[in-house]
């Protein structure tokens, strides 16, 4: 099988799951992303395992104690976006990056600081980014699915089209030093592709849904999910340059891992929440 069938088989499976997760309901919305979550957990600290400086058990604990806060930051923000426990219980979130600085107190690790970081960084990088995923189910005041299922449409998009653009018309580097292949046509290409289907899914979405969203808004998304995926996979690109790795992972044939996947949509999940926020 082909490289490039194993990824077209595995996408087509991936959007299925992804999608059906999505517009089931709350809690396969829930059950989809807390697994997500844990995932990309595991991967991270299967990246960073060499660089721990502790002993072998200890950094299986990490990973446990990290998947743990983790799930627990997520099913926080679920609660209070669902408005099942109060505002208040938002304060927590702010205790698990701290807890690391108390738990290498215990680890006898000649470099605690550094450790610290490395663990922190997990809660920052993914498990807070990916969260924001619940304010955009529950926008609305109650679970629906049409901004965050649009946001995940145009980041897809975005990469689809910048893809394509960049292979058969690129030819100015868009940032050489971090990512050789990127040009700024595949940019471009990438979102017009976003904002193409921002107008399809502004066509669609209220008949499925039942919202009425103003199409320069979906526009607007489009474009912030074009810039802050690519930041996102330019981020990611940078971290496996300076690990010397080619990707994160190997559970999707054909895309890597998941944090390869997602990193686009770590960046602009919360860049979007943040504008429908305060914007809207």
């Amino acid at each position: 099988m082909g490289d490039i069938t194993t990824r077209v088989i595995t996408g087509f499976f991936f959007l299925i799951v992804m999608i059906g997760g999505v517009i089931l309901s709350e809690y396969s919305f829930l059950i989809l992303f807390s697994l997500l979550v844990v995932l990309c957990i595991n991967e991270y600290h299967g990246i960073i395992h060499n660089l721990l400086s502790s002993t072998p058990k200890w950094k299986t604990t990490y990973k446990l104690i990290n998947t743990v806060f983790s799930v627990i930051i997520f099913g926080i923000v679920f609660l209070v976006a669902s408005n099942k426990i109060p505002l208040i219980s938002w304060s927590v979130v702010c205790g698990f990056p701290l807890t690391w600085l108390v738990i290498e107190m215990y680890t006898k690790s000649e470099k605690p600081f550094y450790n610290v970081c490395l663990n922190s960084m997990a809660i920052f990088y993914l498990a807070i980014p990916l969260s924001s995923s619940c304010l955009l189910a529950f926008h609305a005041g109650e679970y629906s699915w049409h901004y965050l299922l649009a946001i995940m449409i145009f980041a897809w998009s975005n990469d689809s089209f910048a893809y394509l653009a960049g292979r058969f018309l690129g030819k100015h580097k868009l940032f050489e030093r971090i990512s050789p292949k990127k040009t700024w046509e595949g940019f471009v290409g990438g979102t017009l592709g976003a904002v193409l289907f921002a107008y399809i899914v502004w066509l669609l979405f209220p008949k499925w849904t039942g919202y009425n969203v103003s199409l320069i808004t979906y526009v607007i998304l489009a474009v912030i999910t074009s810039v802050t995926s690519t930041y996102g996979d330019l981020a990611e690109s940078m971290i496996k340059r300076n690990l010397q790795i080619k990707d994160s992972g190997t559970a999707l044939p054909g895309h890597g891992g998941f944090l390869d996947r997602f990193d686009g949509l770590i960046f602009s999940l919360p860049a979007c929440t943040l504008y429908l926020t305060f914007m809207q």
